[in-house]
């Protein structure tokens, strides 16, 4: 039996030993605390993770297709391969996580932050991008960006 704790003050016990692999999908997980935790391979698909807290979170191979990740924080999390595609990150924070091969398409990123985020190999066909602090973050010659956008005039750095 395992608990995840919300800022609230509220608990919910999972019947399993592993946050590992776990299936949210469509849960409604706002304010939720995954810090620090290991949710790597995890299905978050369509999950509400408004204001959600995955600070140091291994979330590497997990899906985050067409969540909700508003005011999320998800400073330097593990997040190789996690596929975010069409997720809504408006205000989420990114700072130092290794979104490294993530598929980040079609992704809303209106003043989220990516400050020294490992942006290589990611496709990152993102929306709004404009609006996103890339300052110190780090791209490849594998990362995707919208057509016509310059990664190095946002902060970004070619490594």
């Amino acid at each position: 039996m395992i608990t995840l704790y919300f800022e609230t003050g509220e608990a919910v016990q999972y019947s399993c030993d592993s946050f590992v692999g776990l299936n949210f999908n469509g849960a409604s997980l706002h304010r939720a605390i995954f810090q620090g935790l290991d949710v790597s391979n995890a299905n978050f698909a369509n999950a509400n993770l408004r204001n959600a807290i995955f600070d140091f979170a291994i979330l590497s191979g997990s899906c985050m297709s067409n969540a909700a990740l508003m005011n999320a924080t998800l400073t330097c999390a593990k997040m190789e391969g996690v596929d975010l595609s069409g997720a809504i990150a408006v205000g989420a924070v990114f700072a130092g996580a290794n979104l490294s091969m993530s598929n980040l398409k079609n992704v809303d990123v209106r003043g989220a932050c990516f400050k020294g985020a490992n942006l290589c190999g990611a496709n990152f066909l993102v929306e709004q991008i404009e609006e996103s602090d890339l300052s110190g973050a780090q791209y490849d010659s594998e990362t995707v960006w919208p057509n016509g956008f310059k990664p190095a005039l946002h902060g970004a750095i070619k490594i």
